[in-house]
């Protein structure tokens, strides 16, 4: 989806089309709360401007090989940051509407991180770097309480609004792709394409739904 804003005249020239895409996805967050003027609306624009600011860490060079250990460690406070927030936007309205945190969604949640996890140290590589490795799966299950708050209001809520489970899962689904680029060598231009696929419409249904 990004290379549609690379071939920006002059802006995809200049700013990497990834950015430009985070920025569009930051004013809709700003949108979408100006037209519901909500409390979880205006926590999903502090998410999102983490988002954006973890995007600019790790995307402002367009060669995406060239990233530093800093632009990764800054992207990576950044979007736990963000995550945070989207938990506690979702904590809200579970809050709000009297539901239970812990659930069937809540245990499906944990499930699914703790077979990523079980995947991640039955596939690690002998010659990674241990901190990073353990920076990783830190990054795994605070970012999994994002998810697992997410997956529980998408089954308590049980309308339309439970679509944010599809949103939460593709938003996880781009992490693990990342996660298998740098813990595994994944090396696949599908793989890196699909990530910009997954990772904005992931959002954009969190956002929309909040």
């Amino acid at each position: 989806m990004n290379r549609w804003f690379d071939r920006l005249p002059i802006i995809g020239s200049i700013i990497p089309g990834k950015i430009v895409l985070s920025f569009l996805m930051l004013l809709f967050a700003v949108f979408t709360q100006a037209f519901f003027k909500n409390f979880e609306s205006s926590l999903c624009i502090v998410a999102m401007g983490f988002s954006f600011l973890g995007d600019v860490a790790l995307n402002h060079k367009k060669d995406h090989s060239k990233q530093t250990k800093n632009d990764l460690i800054i992207g990576g406070i950044a979007f736990v940051l963000a995550h945070m927030f989207y938990c506690a936007t979702y904590f809200q309205k579970i809050q709000a509407k009297g539901y239970q945190l812990w659930n069937f969604g809540a245990c499906v949640a944990l499930a699914i991180l703790g077979f990523i996890t079980v995947a991640m140290l039955i596939t690690r590589s002998t010659t990674m770097n241990s901190n990073l490795y353990i920076l990783g799966l830190a990054y795994l299950w605070l970012t999994g309480v994002n998810y697992t708050t997410i997956f529980s209001y998408a089954y308590s809520v049980k309308s339309i609004e439970s679509l944010v489970a599809l949103g939460g899962l593709m938003f996880l689904a781009s992490d693990v792709i990342i996660g298998l680029e740098k813990f595994s060598g994944l090396k696949s231009g599908l793989a890196r394409e699909l990530v910009w696929w997954l990772y904005p419409i992931g959002q954009i249904i969190i956002i929309a739904i909040a």
